[in-house]
């Protein structure tokens, strides 16, 4: 049976945190954490939009961290497992959803490889971004290491997106998007920073 990643993630979603707390993948969040912070810049006091929250791992550091924080997955599992009264929790889809609220910082990580029109994300991000604000996204690059991840969920039953830099950049700007920044946090994640254009 094919299985869809939204299906995935919500089968997933009572073990996700303990699992993503544990071995190689803790070590890879953290270097990630640092990267994604670091491009993000001050938050604390900020309104911070966390799209594609999962169990809450960036939505929990930027509310501990002094930020009011909104909160948006697709999953009703992953909601239900980020169960924290202080975070602001919506279901929703993260191309389609409308919060009517603007936001200094939103963070997307490791949500545009599953969806079926990242572009559409981007846009919605940038429909959400406060004057000044800036956006920090997460994704897999079409390298080896991505092509292996994307190999992982095939067995699950989809496929995901992998993005070169150049093909990005020109995404995020038909969005309204202009990439400020870029680092790669080997061997598996691109981290970049944007601002409206």
């Amino acid at each position: 049976m094919t299985s869809t990643p939204l299906r995935y993630f919500d089968s997933q979603a009572d073990g996700y945190a303990g699992s993503s707390g544990r071995g190689v993948w803790a070590w890879q969040r953290r270097r990630e954490a640092a990267v994604v912070e670091l491009l993000a810049g001050p938050a604390a006091d900020a309104r911070v939009l966390d799209l594609g929250c999962g169990a809450g791992f960036y939505a929990r550091r930027y509310h501990q961290a002094g930020a009011r924080v909104a909160a948006v997955d697709a999953s009703p599992g992953m909601i239900a497992a980020l169960n924290d009264s202080g975070i602001e929790q919506h279901l929703g889809d993260a191309a389609e959803i409308r919060l009517g609220a603007a936001f200094d910082l939103i963070v997307s990580a490791g949500l545009l490889e599953f969806v079926p029109d990242p572009g559409r994300v981007l846009a919605n991000c940038r429909a959400h971004l406060a004057s000044g604000g800036r956006v920090v996204v997460l994704f897999p690059p079409d390298n080896w290491a991505g092509r292996l991840y994307r190999r992982f969920h095939r067995g699950h039953g989809f496929s995901i997106h992998l993005f070169g830099e150049t093909h990005f950049k020109a995404m995020a700007q038909s969005a309204g998007l202009l990439m400020v920044a870029s680092r790669l946090v080997s061997p598996y994640s691109m981290i970049v920073r944007l601002e409206a254009s």
